[in-house]
């Protein structure tokens, strides 16, 4: 697992509402009442600490948020500390490096995670307005202005891939690091350059 060694990224301001984990669910979110990624494996360690970067203004974000995470058989389980309010996803590797996330036990919802560094992903939703009109017609079982409800895992790929072929901004960055044994937290300035009073500024 990376250790908590300064980490850059670049981040596009951002005007809409936070997404998942929590803020999870922006607008226009792809869902299922049914989980879709079968045989997920702990990619990321047994055990790691979340650091979610947000509210981004002008490239800096103004909050974060540090939580534990474990494996638990088959999925990943809160332990400890605030990941706003998700306490359970999986993933799965998908091209370049990238990451697809389900979380929530119920009504699932999905995420792109974009690597953008080892141990640094931007994370943007899976978002139905990623295809055109004529798709989501075809593709979602049911739908309305902010869900798109689908069923099976080859629908779900029609969005991914849409999702993935953006090239604008995303909306959160997590950084992984080793959890301190028992599921505590461990100290958290050394994940990104911070300015005491402008936020954590992800740069090029």
């Amino acid at each position: 697992m990376p250790d908590n060694r300064s980490r850059t990224a670049k981040a596009l301001p951002v005007s809409v509402a936070l997404i998942l984990f929590a803020a999870f669910v922006l607008s226009a979110c792809v869902q299922s009442e049914t989980p879709l990624l079968a045989g997920s494996k702990p990619l990321l360690g047994t055990q790691f600490q979340l650091n979610l970067y947000q509210d981004f203004t002008e490239g800096k974000a103004l909050s974060v948020k540090t939580s534990v995470f474990r494996w638990n058989d088959n999925h990943y389980a809160l332990v400890s500390g605030d990941s706003s309010g998700v306490e359970y996803f999986v993933v799965q590797p998908i091209d370049g490096g990238n990451l697809l996330i389900e979380a929530n036990e119920h009504d699932h919802v999905y995420l792109l995670g974009r690597k953008l560094a080892k141990g640094t992903y931007g994370i943007v939703p899976i978002d139905q307005n990623d295809v055109d009109e004529a798709t989501r017609k075809r593709t979602c079982v049911t739908r309305n202005p902010v869900i798109c409800t689908i069923h099976t895992r080859r629908q779900l790929d029609v969005f991914v891939r849409a999702a993935a072929a953006k090239t604008d901004g995303h909306v959160m960055v997590g950084v992984i690091s080793a959890a301190a044994k028992g599921g505590e937290r461990t100290n958290t300035c050394s994940s990104a350059s911070r300015d005491e009073n402008s936020g954590v500024n992800w740069r090029k």
